[in-house]
């Protein structure tokens, strides 16, 4: 059978989700009894689709009201509302409804880069809805270069401010009640799924005039960022 170029992507694209969901799933060991914290959600994908496969309950926030919204109507269509909810929550801003937890897990993937300059409130929060067995997981973005030398990339993320190097955010960690468990650089990872974001990307816009994924992808292939997995406990 012909496979469609278009058709092609959507099946590595949607692989490489349901890997990073049994990544997850199993590298986290969450089930049916665990309760789990999304920062920065987006349109819930992955704790709606974690909380369909394990039955955990939880709770995502994100500062978009539409993507919460939308994060509410995949909840609905999945099945699984009645396990959690979403709230309307800016970094370092977490409502009440979420810092009186305690989470048995609490996930953070590329989201806290965003909060680089406030990364020592962000994980206050964080060590407020924990205890000493929940597991944290966070992916982010970090750079190897110059921010200098990331301009071009910047496009894409539009940060006001430098991304942090590894070593700039361990050492966050290091002064927060955090302490890391382990680090991995999962760049490696992460560059086959933005090869097919950037070609689709370039399809759609040739001139790359609005979609802007190729920057990212480029970025990563050069070397000036890399894709860090971070996992954090309570000390």
């Amino acid at each position: 059978a012909v496979v469609s170029t278009q058709s092609g992507h959507y099946g590595r694209g949607k692989k490489a989700n349901d890997n990073m969901l049994d990544y997850l799933v199993t590298k986290l060991d969450i089930n049916q009894e665990s309760h789990v914290l999304e920062i920065g959600c987006g349109k819930g994908m992955y704790v709606n689709q974690i909380a369909q496969r394990t039955g955990c309950k939880f709770i995502g926030t994100d500062l978009s009201k539409d993507y919460l919204d939308r994060a509410r109507k995949m909840a609905d269509e999945m099945g699984v509302s009645e396990k959690g909810s979403f709230c309307c929550a800016a970094l370092g801003e977490m409502p009440a409804e979420v810092t009186e937890n305690k989470f048995t897990h609490i996930l953070a993937m590329g989201i806290l880069f965003y909060g680089n300059p406030i990364l020592d409130k962000i994980f206050l929060e964080i060590a407020a809805c924990s205890d000493s067995s929940t597991k944290i997981f966070v992916w982010d973005y970090s750079r190897v270069a110059e921010w200098s030398e990331c301009a071009t990339m910047n496009r894409h993320l539009k940060l006001p401010h430098p991304l942090l190097t590894k070593e700039e955010f361990l050492e966050k960690v290091s002064e927060s009640p955090l302490e890391v468990v382990a680090v991995e650089d999962a760049t490696k990872y992460v560059i086959p799924g933005y090869n097919i974001m950037a070609g689709e990307c370039k399809r759609r816009d040739p001139e790359m005039k609005v979609l802007t994924n190729p920057l990212c992808r480029d970025a990563f292939v050069e070397g000036k960022i890399a894709y860090m997995y971070y996992d954090l406990k309570l000390q």
